[in-house]
């Protein structure tokens, strides 16, 4: 299930996806115009904007799973802190080990995105939407749940780091 780590301006991982057969956060207030966006903020623009992507293709909005985010945002922070994009952790995890250690658990089917680079929730929903197995994920109605991770981390390669978890249970 593992990809290699490779390191490409704006890169786009691997889609990963699985199913068991084969194997909340809330919204901030606004930041000022001069102000950067906060991560959670960042993390909620990433939900919604999915799921727009998912009601113009008729697809059920995606509900944030607390679960789910920390094993997105723990994925992220760890590929800032190592400076890789993949879906292998830099200590060997998967998906569905970081998916389970996060509290995930009795689920039908797990998919991931992970990208870096991207400077805006708009920025990386629209590099996904343009990946064809990045776009499946996005767009598969049998998923239910997301969670969304967002490191940023000066003085590396990428500086943004980010992951979609997705899942839905039996």
């Amino acid at each position: 299930m593992g990809t290699e780590r490779m390191r490409i301006p704006g890169y786009l991982a691997t889609v990963l996806t699985v199913t068991a057969a084969a194997t909340a956060l809330s919204a901030t207030s606004a930041t000022s115009a001069s102000a950067a966006p906060s991560a959670e903020s960042l993390r909620v623009g990433v939900l919604k904007l999915t799921n727009a992507e998912r009601v113009k293709a008729g697809c059920p909005k995606l509900k944030m799973n607390s679960a789910l985010a920390r094993a997105a945002q723990r994925h992220s922070a760890d590929m800032a802190r190592h400076n890789f994009v993949g879906h292998d952790g830099s200590n060997g995890s998967t998906m569905v080990t970081r998916a389970r250690a996060a509290g995930y658990t009795g689920f039908s089917s797990l998919a991931e995105n992970v990208a870096a680079g991207q400077k805006s929730a708009a920025a990386v929903v629209k590099s996904w939407m343009r990946s064809p197995g990045h776009r499946a994920n996005i767009l598969n109605c049998s998923l239910k749940h997301l969670g969304v991770g967002y490191a940023k981390k000066s003085g590396t390669e990428y500086g943004t780091y980010w992951t979609q978890d997705f899942g839905a249970k039996f």
